[in-house]
């Protein structure tokens, strides 16, 4: 009876931790910026007194790292998990299935991914952090799934590291243009609204130009000599 007791604890314990992410991420997804959600107006989201908040976090800063850390990180690994389906195809296939997987995963789990792209440059220095450190990592992963694509082979381990960043970035940089299209429109009064076909060729026309993109990023880094010498100018001018 004991030990039943304790799982039901422990399970409601999770159930309520995953409630104080669940509103913040709605609370974001809205349209507010972490930094300036209250401890109050999160245990008021959850339906517990402020004081129930410290029996699963420090402050806010506490909470909000947990919250990359736990959920956030997972979203990642998930789009990891998607992403390895395009090495079975031609490199050129590869580069458009595996920007269509990540709008996929964006679609799949939109509050997340809204709040990656609008608090990695936010105002909480904890979240920042986290976030970036989930980046790194996932930046760090995809670089050694590329010793994997024949294409960039000839590319030492740094460029391949330096080439899967930049092509973390750019993907980051597209979230919430196309959380935009496809999830804030029933944010927008009923004239304001696309119709289904404008809103279908809006999104045709932004998966082609971030898959262009992308292509042109991994073109280069196909031609690219890892004995290049980079020249920087002189500190003086910097």
């Amino acid at each position: 009876m004991s030990i039943e007791k304790t799982t039901n604890r422990e399970q409601k314990k999770r159930q309520t931790r995953q409630a104080f992410f669940n509103a913040v991420l709605d609370l974001c997804m809205s349209g507010q910026g972490y930094s300036s959600i209250s401890l109050r107006q999160v245990t008021r989201e959850v339906g517990v007194v402020p004081t129930a908040f410290y029996r699963h976090f420090d402050d806010m800063e506490s909470l909000g790292k947990a919250l990359v850390e736990d959920e956030l990180g997972g979203a990642l690994a998930t789009l990891r998990e998607h992403m390895q389906l395009g090495r079975k195809r031609s490199f050129d296939r590869q580069i458009a299935k595996s920007v269509q997987l990540f709008f996929k995963a964006v679609d799949a789990q939109p509050r997340y991914w809204q709040f990656i792209a609008s608090e990695r440059f936010g105002g909480s220095e904890a979240v920042r952090r986290a976030i970036n450190e989930q980046i790194n990592t996932f930046a760090k992963i995809m670089s050694a799934d590329l010793v994997l694509q024949p294409a960039f082979e000839h590319i030492n381990s740094y460029d391949r590291y330096l080439l899967a960043e930049t092509g973390v970035n750019l993907s980051f940089s597209w979230i919430i243009e196309w959380l935009d299209l496809t999830h804030m429109p029933i944010f927008l009064d009923e004239e304001e609204r696309l119709s289904t076909c404008e809103l279908d060729t809006k999104k045709q026309q932004m998966l082609h130009r971030c898959t262009r993109q992308m292509q042109m990023v991994l073109y280069g880094a196909y031609n690219w000599k890892s004995s290049e010498e980079t020249l920087l100018d002189e500190p003086a001018n910097i």
